[in-house]
């Protein structure tokens, strides 16, 4: 399948160089230089006059009197004065203009997003009127958007999650319908679309009493858990917790591969890579697998629906009972126990849950005070709300299908750091069920097919994050094997406190969560 999915599948591609964040970067970036060159510029005019006062002064009197020499000197002072004032005022108009063009992206997405709510408040008031038809009306505008020619699933849920406000209110009727406008002329309902409703669902956890406060323990698996080409030992034989020989693919295909085996890992289980640069500095991978526990909202796995939630609602994490982000403790504890230093670079990667951990840990000021995140890379996660910093590169990999990447109600910024590549892959066979859609849509080995296409020189757009990657990794060339060792840490997610009937990890549920963190301070026991 590999060779003829990747000459079919189609890519489009955001932020990044060539986007226009990227151009308004680069011109916000040249008024800084220009200003620096005024600047400099500015000093040697100084000095050319300072020069020309003191030659004047010391020819006093002279004979023949040095007249083609001062001149010369005042010429080039009123000279330098004219570059060095132009140039100033160019640094000022293109930091103006960075500033402008910007301001003008915002102002234009903005009013495009309300007039989308304003149709959308129309369209529900027109199915509303329809009165014991409405929801005829209303399947009606589900089909309209289905049938548009080159949206994806993922873009149809994104667009119908926006609307649901406005649509909704206008189906309620005219009544609702005003006090919808009124609400946006007062500023309401301005939250980021996708941390209000995650917001919501994780308090609604919290007041049931579905998800409790807990801390993370951390144990390091021997080898012969997690690598099936390790010997098996009897039970009871020691054990070796050291790393393993490891090789790591220096590309897009090579780091989401490690996520792909960590679901191979026993349950709530991370992978951490070190990589010697031929510099003698090492760089951290660590790889996230996806949700693996549906079955309850808290779980003893990290992995589970809790999980996810703290990662989408990470910015707000005072507002909860749970006020660590579990997942952030199990790879500085990972890490930690692995060896890594404070200040050595990192790369995350992950496949849907694991994505918006990785996301959520490179937004995290505290977890960045911690550990030095250069890159993330993700697939099929709805990550888009996370505020990655500037410094941090993100290649995150979407599909038009992908409903899980709709979860966030919209695409990612494209800002110069963020690319997100939208694979657009040959349509399954007529007939296929809707549900087998969604599947593959979501498919991490789809998205290593993506990945090992988007690796190919050919695929421009992402000749910054293969860059980025080689760099990072230390590689000759994109694409080289580079040798590793790699270890495994398995995460377990226990209540501070007993739940009811229930008794607490050897007695020591009443005790607080900085005490056992403290306890397991390094995650190995």
């Amino acid at each position: 399948m590999a060779e003829e999915y990747k000459e079919r599948t189609v890519f489009s591609v955001e932020g990044g160089p060539g986007s226009v964040s990227y151009t308004l970067a680069e011109i916000a970036g040249a008024g800084v230089e220009l200003g620096q060159l005024a600047r400099d510029m500015l000093s040697l005019v100084e000095r050319i006059q300072a020069e020309w006062f003191w030659l004047n002064g010391a020819a006093a009197g002279a004979a023949p009197y040095p007249h083609g020499p001062l001149d010369a000197l005042l010429n080039a002072l009123w000279a330098g004065r004219r570059v060095q004032e132009d140039t100033a005022a160019l640094a000022r108009k293109t930091a103006q203009a960075g500033a402008s063009y910007a301001a003008a992206e915002a102002r234009n997405a903005a009013i495009t997003a309300r007039l989308e709510s304003l149709a959308a408040l129309r369209q529900g008031l027109h199915a509303g009127s329809l009165g014991p038809l409405a929801l005829f009306g209303v399947a009606q505008n589900i089909a309209t958007s289905l049938r548009k020619p080159g949206t994806g699933l993922r873009d149809v849920v994104e667009k119908i999650l926006n609307d649901a406000g406005p649509y909704g209110a206008g189906l309620l009727g005219p009544g609702f319908g005003m006090a919808y406008l009124l609400s946006q002329l007062r500023g309401q309902g301005t939250s980021t679309p996708g941390v209000k409703q995650a917001f919501v669902l994780r308090k609604l956890f919290d007041t049931a009493g579905l998800a409790h406060p807990g801390h993370m323990v951390v144990r390091q698996l021997p080898a012969q858990e997690w690598d099936s080409a390790e010997p098996s030992f009897p039970s009871g034989h020691a054990s070796s917790t050291e790393g393993r020989p490891w090789t790591v693919k220096a590309s897009i295909e090579g780091l989401l591969d490690g996520s792909n085996d960590a679901y191979k890992y026993p349950p709530g289980s991370i992978g951490v890579v070190r990589v010697q640069r031929p510099d003698g500095t090492p760089v951290w991978l660590v790889h996230l697998p996806g949700t693996e526990d549906w079955s309850t909202v808290d779980s003893a796995n990290p992995f589970d629906m809790e999980g996810n939630l703290e990662g989408l609602t990470a910015a707000q994490a005072e507002a909860f009972k749970q006020q660590e982000v579990l997942m952030q403790q199990l790879i500085k504890e990972s890490l930690r126990a692995a060896g890594a230093l404070p200040g050595e670079e990192v790369l995350l990667t992950g496949h849907s849950g694991g994505g918006i951990h990785a996301a959520a840990a490179a937004a995290d000021p505290a977890f960045l005070a911690e550990v030095n995140v250069k890159m993330i890379v993700i697939a099929g996660a709805p990550a888009r709300n996370a505020e990655v910093p500037a410094s941090t590169a993100v290649l995150d990999l979407e599909n038009e299908h992908d409903l899980v990447t709709a979860a966030d109600f919209g695409p990612p910024a494209p800002t110069p750091n963020w690319v997100t590549v939208t694979s657009h892959r040959p349509p399954l066979p007529e007939g296929t069920d809707l549900g087998d859609i969604l599947k593959e849509a979501h498919s991490l080995d789809n998205y290593l097919d993506d990945a090992a296409a988007l690796d190919n020189p050919e695929n421009s757009a992402t000749d910054g994050s293969r860059e980025a990657i080689k760099t990072i990794l230390g590689a000759g060339v994109a694409g080289a094997a580079v040798a590793g060792t790699k270890w495994v840490f398995q995460g377990k997610d226990v209540d501070d406190q007993p739940r009811s009937g229930t008794k607490s990890e050897k007695g020591a549920g009443t005790k607080n969560k900085s005490e056992k963190s403290d306890r397991y301070k390094l995650g190995v026991r």
